[in-house]
């Protein structure tokens, strides 16, 4: 597979002097992003994790006047790490400080500066022809934590919408939410994320997703009878899930940009057994306690300014949502949520 990943040499042996001839702008998450490489395929591979962002370029209210730099340098290295054949190389991931990320295999490294605004990995041939692991590990990783870094902060919830009201299901690991999230895009409902949410605060509140595709356990084939016989793919977290294509409308018009100014927040669980579906409101401390809890790390990086988005964000309180084992169950109940919520107008 790696005779195919051409590229351009560097004139030196440090690679300081490449050609990155190699260039893509897209507005992600509303942030621009100037992809620059040596070569044509590692773009391939931008093109399509984010390539559906160049629909947002209609909307150029609600893209930011400043943007990031993320180069990719394909360079010459092995994978190997001497006791092993080359497979899924192994993904390190390092925070030095609240402003670096860097993430490593054997044979290729990355770093992303927020205080710089710029990212740069060097990676091999093997590890780009691995187009999957490429994609969700190095390339998605470090634009994310630079587009992160500008107002947009992440918050661990899946998010379904109708028009530009949106839920938010936030609940531990396991809950259920990408399964759920692939199940209202089954009924109709647009999915603007399967795992995490980005939260703007300026100039107004908005709820931003990376829509397109979701991202499941092996297991829920059991729900879903269509997804048989499909292969997993290996994420930069060792696990290994269906990544389910979820083609909406946008970027074709009318549909709205995947972003919500109005949102609410589901509170999932699960009781042992449960064949029925409930909720209960829930506070606005409730919520904000709740999603503060799943945090982690972000309050290294992002501090007080991740507490005031999640304070906005649980503002108008939302639900506690008891869910039963089929997931089709709960989409009668969201319908009614989202209606509630497009009735009441903006936040």
């Amino acid at each position: 597979m790696t005779d195919a990943m051409t590229f351009d040499p560097s004139p030196d042996v440090l690679y300081h002097g490449v050609a990155l001839r190699h260039v893509m702008e897209l507005p992600v998450l509303g942030i621009p992003v100037r992809f620059e490489s040596n070569s044509a395929a590692a773009l391939a591979v931008v093109e399509e994790a984010f390539g559906i962002w160049r629909g947002l370029r209609t909307s150029p209210g609600l893209i930011a006047p400043l943007g990031v730099r993320v180069r990719l340098i394909v360079h010459e290295g092995d994978e190997r790490d001497g006791s092993r054949v080359a497979s899924h190389a192994p993904v390190t991931c390092r925070m030095p400080d609240a402003d670096r990320v860097i993430l490593h295999t054997p044979g290729s490294v990355g770093i992303a500066d927020s205080r710089r605004q710029e990212a740069t990995a060097y990676i091999t041939p093997a590890l780009l022809a691995d187009r999957a692991h490429v994609q969700h590990s190095m390339i998605e990783g470090l634009t994310l934590v630079l587009v992160t870094a500008c107002d947009r902060y992440p918050v661990h919830a899946a998010a379904i919408a109708r028009g530009g009201v949106a839920l938010l299901l936030a609940g531990p690991p396991g809950t259920g939410k990408s399964t759920l999230a692939y199940q209202a895009h089954r009924r109709g409902l647009r999915v603007l994320s399967d795992d995490a949410v980005y939260v703007q605060l300026d100039p107004e509140l908005r709820v931003w997703g990376l829509p397109g595709r979701v991202r499941l356990l092996t297991t829920a084939v059991t729900h879903f009878p269509e997804l048989a016989g499909r292969s997993p793919t290996f994420l930069a977290n060792g696990n290994e899930k269906l990544v389910v294509q979820c083609p909406g409308e946008w970027p074709a018009a009318p549909a709205p940009a995947p972003v919500a100014t109005r949102a609410r927040v589901c509170l999932l669980e699960r009781t042992g057994g449960s064949t029925t579906v409930s909720k209960a409101p829930a506070s606005s401390s409730e919520v904000q306690a709740f999603l503060t809890d799943g945090i982690g790390l972000s309050r290294a990086r992002f501090g007080a300014s991740l507490d005031e988005a999640l304070r906005r964000l649980a503002g108008a309180g939302g639900w506690r949502v008891s869910l039963s084992a089929n997931p089709a169950d709960a989409m009668p109940m969201f319908d009614d949520m989202l209606a509630e919520l497009d009735a009441e107008g903006s936040l």
